[in-house]
């Protein structure tokens, strides 16, 4: 089973600031000391401006040591928080899913056709470049849906609003939000349209969901 911690620092701002946040929300709900949550957040405030440095292109050497430094401190602060206060039996697997952690279950569960469908958002990352991000339908949350591989991502520049999704004929399989769409330059000023539906396991397919578009920077 893969780390349920993001391996790119750019994804483990969003989801610790989530973790953070349901940690803090709850702390004497769950028994969790302050001091532990106050240093959880520090650290992730220490993580976060260091980040944003070695991510612009001033960097430096000094400045990634300073970055890899201090998200090894603040994982390591997240792993023991989940291996130990985490476990208190009142904090239900759902809501374990919702700070972002895996659930073990050793029960063997089914895995169905999926029912629900993803909400997208497209925005631009450069030229010729669109990120579509999504989350399973009525949730805020990146996690997906138990049993699902990734969402199929379908799309095509076209002239005209498609009638239907068969109009959008060229698809991938992405496993981690956001996916980025590399266009052309002969698709500069066209609009891409865009929809997905989620693929499980066995590479069943659920309901698609709402065409999207945006132009091609």
């Amino acid at each position: 089973m893969s780390d349920y911690i993001p391996r790119k620092d750019s994804e483990l701002v969003p989801w610790g600031d989530n973790f953070n946040s349901k940690v803090a929300a709850n702390t004497s709900q769950w028994g969790i000391p302050p001091n532990e949550v106050a240093d959880l957040q520090n650290a992730y405030d220490i993580f976060v401006p260091l980040q944003k440095k070695a991510d612009s292109p001033g960097r430096t050497a000094v400045i990634t040591a300073e970055k890899n430094a201090a998200r090894k401190n603040y994982i390591g602060l997240i792993r023991t928080m989940a291996g130990f206060r985490l476990k208190n039996p009142v904090i239900t697997d759902a809501e374990r899913i919702d700070m972002g952690l895996r659930v073990h279950d050793d029960t063997p569960t089914t895995i169905t056709v999926p029912k629900t469908r993803p909400e997208l958002n497209i925005d631009v990352v450069d030229f010729r470049r669109l990120k579509v991000s999504y989350q399973d339908q009525g949730t805020k949350s990146k996690a997906k849906p138990y049993g699902v591989d990734g969402a199929v991502i379908v799309y095509a520049t076209l002239d005209a609003p498609p009638a239907d999704h068969s109009a959008l004929t060229r698809s991938v399989l992405a496993t981690r939000t956001p996916h980025v769409i590399e266009c052309t330059e002969e698709q500069r000023g066209k609009t891409l349209y865009v929809a997905a539906c989620w693929q499980n396991e066995k590479g069943q397919t659920g309901p698609m969901s709402e065409i999207i578009s945006a132009i091609v920077p």
